[in-house]
């Protein structure tokens, strides 16, 4: 009877210890969640990361070990910082890892969290990987921005200048005024030496014509535009820019510059004869081969 008693003892002290080292040798069953207090931080704004490590396990003797924290620059083993032996973790419970972060350039971001934990109590350790995206904007990006576009000049003396006059921003604009300012070569001229477009919605375009006077050679008309635009925490602005627009030529619809490419590569020989340096390259031709008849007589 005593034998039985220690022998199935025995059996369950084995199973018991195969149980502990199993769930020792298994991979802890952790969560990890990434926030951050900042969803679209500007270059030199601090950018608060919070890593937030769950325990999701059901065995209430399976305590979870982190041992380390790395936050590293997506890809690379550079570490933006790293924190070593942070804590246990009790079944159902998490733990809150907080990291500050500061970028310099605008652009997306990629961070990885990396942390490695184990069962308590166990020797193996593994690793896990979160990654996060951060995109770096500058206040530009949040405002609104009129370019012109599909631009064509046409006439000569006088010409007529149109196109498109597109918000590429992140915001409204209102107020938009397009005109030809004076300078040497080019000078506003009636009826268009000024444009009203009005207001353009983001990723939207209003149409413009205008008129002006310019120079014999003159390579470009700049435009002047004005408008109003808000950014994301910031007051109505009035921006001004100058665009240049280039012009072409009115008879052969060329660039200046690219006629005058053409013009030069297709332009015939002068005279009506063959060229000189043929005519010459055949007389050199017909004297070397007399004189190479001339030696051969003579041996």
């Amino acid at each position: 009877m005593k034998l039985r008693v220690i022998c199935t003892a025995i059996i369950l002290t084995t199973i018991l210890l195969v149980g502990i080292q199993s769930a020792a040798a298994s991979a802890p069953p952790v969560q990890i969640e990434i926030s951050t207090d900042v969803e679209e931080p500007k270059p030199g704004e601090p950018v608060e990361i919070d890593a937030n490590i769950s325990n999701l396990a059901n065995n209430n003797n399976q305590n979870v070990r982190v041992r380390y924290v790395w936050l590293r620059e997506g890809g690379e083993l550079d570490t933006y910082q790293q924190s070593e032996d942070v804590g246990v973790i009790a079944p159902g419970g998490e733990l809150t890892i907080p990291f500050s972060v500061t970028f310099t350039s605008t652009g997306q971001k990629h961070l990885d969290l990396v942390i490695t934990v184990s069962n308590e109590g166990g020797d193996s350790s593994h690793t896990y990987k979160k990654p996060l995206y951060i995109d770096v904007i500058d206040d530009s990006d949040l405002r609104g921005d009129v370019r012109l576009t599909s631009n064509s000049v046409t006439g000569s003396g006088t010409v007529s200048i149109e196109g498109d006059a597109a918000n590429i921003g992140g915001t409204d604009v209102e107020s938009v005024l397009l005109r030809v300012p004076e300078t040497g070569s080019v000078s506003p001229s009636p009826p268009n030496g000024e444009y009203y477009v009005g207001g353009i919605e983001t990723s939207e375009f209003g149409t413009y014509e205008l008129t002006a006077d310019i120079a014999n050679g003159t390579d470009s008309v700049p435009v002047e535009l004005t408008y109003i635009t808000t950014g994301e925490n910031r007051d109505d602005e009035r921006v001004t820019k100058t665009q240049q627009i280039p012009v072409a030529d009115s008879l052969s619809g060329f660039p200046r510059t690219q006629q005058a490419q053409a013009t030069a590569t297709t332009t015939p020989p002068s005279g009506g004869g063959p060229p000189i340096l043929l005519i010459g390259g055949v007389a050199v031709l017909v004297v070397i081969s007399i004189l190479g008849v001339v030696l051969w007589r003579r041996q």
